[in-house]
C-alpha cells in the first residue's frame, strides 16, 4: 500500500522550503503511517471469516521527496482464499 502526498516546493524565484513548511510535511508523512497501520490492523482482520483474515504486516518506509511527492509504503501479505470455483464456473 503506497500513500502519496505533495511535497514543499522550491518556489519558483529557486529558495528552499521554509522550516516551518518542512515540519508540516513531516509531521503529516508521520500521521499517514500511523493512519495507514491503525486502518489495517483494524480494518483488515475483520474482512473474512468469523476468524478474520489471515496477514503480516511487513516494512513500512518514509518515501523521501521526488518529485514534487513524499509518502509512505507499507507492506502487507494478505491470505487469500484456497482453490474454490469461480462465480459462474460450471465446473
Amino acid at each position: 500500500m503506497t500513500l502519496l502526498r505533495c511535497a514543499p516546493p522550491v518556489d519558483e524565484r529557486g529558495c528552499q522550503p521554509t522550516c516551518d513548511e518542512l515540519e508540516a510535511a513531516a509531521r503529516m508523512v508521520h500521521v499517514d503511517a500511523v493512519t495507514v497501520y491503525n486502518a489495517i490492523q483494524c480494518c483488515l482482520p475483520t474482512t473474512a471469516g468469523p476468524r478474520g483474515r489471515r496477514f503480516v504486516l511487513g516494512q513500512q518506509r518514509i518515501l523521501e521527496p521526488q518529485g514534487g511527492c513524499v509518502g509512505i509504503e507499507q507492506r502487507v501479505i494478505v491470505a487469500l482464499p484456497g482453490c474454490a470455483p469461480c462465480p459462474g464456473d460450471s465446473s
